[in-house]
Order: C-alpha cells, then structure tokens, then sequence
C-alpha cells in the first residue's frame, strides 16, 4: 500500500553533520535521491568521516525506495562485502533491481556473477543476456564478454559474426587483446561474413543510456558551499576529463591537456553524432552527461 510505503518512510532520522540542511531535509522526508547523496558523502568522506558501514545504510534506505543508482550501489556493497557482510544473493537480487531500470554497470555485474556461478549456480543464458543488454548501451567489458561467448556458442547460439563485431568494437578502443580475438575470428569467417562483419561494426550504435538510472543528478542546494577554484582551472579539469573519456571510447581528442584545440572539438562533435546529440562541438551538460555514463 503505497500510502503506508510513505508514512513509513517520512521523518527519518538523519545526523546533523551529513550535509546542508536542504539535504537533509530531503532525506528525513524520505526522499530517495537525498538518501542516496547522504549515502555518497560517507563512501567518499565528503564533509564526513569515511564511514562504510554508514553509506551501506543509507544506500540501502534509497534502493529500498527503487533508486536505480542507489540499488547498483548497495548491490556492489553486498559483492565485495564492502560495509556490510558479503551476500551474492542479495547483491544479484539488487543488481537484477537496478538493471531492470536500465543500469549498465548492473547488468555487466549481474551478468558477471551469473557466468561465474558465484552462489554455486551457474546461468549461462542469464549472463549472456545480461552482457548483451549492457553491450548493446556501450559498455566495453560486455562487448568483450558477449565476443566470447558467441564464439563459443556459451548461453546464446555461436555466431562468429557477431562475436568479430563486439570484438571489433572493442578494438576501435585500442585494446588489444580485443584486436588480437577479433583477428583470430577473422581467419575463421567465409570473405562474405566476414564483410557482413565488418558492416556490422561499422554501423553498430549505442543505445542511448537513460540518465536516470546511471547518475544521480543532485541539486545545488545540498552540496556544500565550498568556493569554487578559479573558473579556468576548473574548466580546464572539466577539459582533460572529456578528453580523457573521449580517448578512452575510441574518440581521438589527443593528448589530455585541457586545452580545447580543433582534435578535441573534432572528437566532441564525433561523439555527440554518435550519440544523437546536436553536433556542436561545444561542452554543454547534455555532452557531460552523456560522457560521464561511459567513463
């Protein structure tokens, strides 16, 4: 009854040193994505001590409101036993929660604890779903993943073409050992599949990541008035992150100096092409984000 859910839920108790006011505000009233921020400040020691057993509670209290972030989070939490005792099942069971809404580091962990059997059980069908739908949103380790298990035929048909397509992906990134798997599949391809290939690599899309689920946006007023640095010095951090992550997904924007030359515009407009953003070749918050889900 969603109404109990609420009463239940308002007035929570939250210590007076865990953020501004507005935040905690917020969460005493229950609200999933304050939880969420009050959760973070303990994990990152924000404006508090580090204290992972505190950010394992409130990362529990918002995932329990169906946080998407905040479920991935806790899920973590119960894999590696970070401030909490160590549960697969109850990390499956959150990741499953958190993948369900679209999220990609979700769907890579779960698929990773279904292809290892991590609680004795192994699902190979799982994983390969799971791997496919993070794959399909652009994240590199399932691509290098799903290569392997549709040249096996694990969990899904064998099909090398598609195997020399994620592995491909994975090697416009500069990995090699990506390079190396797709060659290998190449010498196993008939010239017309291993054209079809090819094509298929070439054309291959990222489905676009929804926002929500990914990151927690996070209002001005809860965070800590603490003066900014100097504007340029920011912006030139903001400029070396991008081109950092633009590198990293296989976008020239050369050296990560933080100086915003014609290389690194080129890249922006490349990815935002790619990622059905206007082209502008300018930083806006609509890139930042786009960028921060594939960092």
């Amino acid at each position: 009854d969603f109404s109990y859910h609420l009463a239940a839920t308002a007035n929570i108790d939250i210590p007076a040193d865990a953020g501004p006011t507005a935040l905690r505000d917020a969460a005493a009233g229950g609200d999933a994505k304050a939880l969420f921020e009050i959760g973070s400040r303990y994990a990152e020691s924000r404006g508090v001590k580090q204290d992972m057993a505190a950010a394992a509670k409130w990362y529990e209290k918002s995932a329990e409101l169906g946080f998407a972030p905040a479920e991935y989070r806790i899920g973590n939490f119960y894999e590696k036993g970070t401030g909490v005792a160590r549960d697969v099942k109850k990390a499956k069971t959150w990741y499953q929660l958190a993948a369900a809404q679209g999220n990609a580091s979700a769907m890579h962990n779960l698929a990773v604890l279904f292809a290892m059997a991590a609680d004795g059980v192994t699902d190979n069908e799982s994983a390969a779903h799971w791997f496919q739908a993070a794959a399909e949103l652009g994240v590199k380790d399932s691509q290098f993943n799903l290569g392997i298990l549709a040249a096996k035929g694990v969990g899904m048909k064998q099909n090398l073409e598609e195997s020399y397509k994620w592995f491909a992906l994975v090697a416009k990134t500069g990995d090699k050992d990506a390079a190396a798997k797709r060659d290998e599949i190449a010498k196993a391809l008939r010239p017309e599949q291993l054209e079809r290939a090819r094509a298929a690599a070439e054309l291959w899309k990222a489905e676009p990541i929804d926002p929500a689920a990914n990151s927690a946006d996070i209002p001005e007023s809860w965070q800590d008035g603490t003066p900014q640095t100097t504007a340029s010095v920011d912006m030139k951090k903001v400029v070396q992150n991008i081109q950092r992550i633009l590198n990293k997904n296989g976008y020239e924007a050369g050296n990560a100096d933080g100086v915003m030359g014609q290389k690194t515009k080129d890249a922006i407009m490349a990815f935002q092409t790619d990622n059905d953003l206007q082209a502008t070749g300018a930083v806006d918050e609509k890139l930042v984000k786009a960028l921060l889900a594939r960092k």
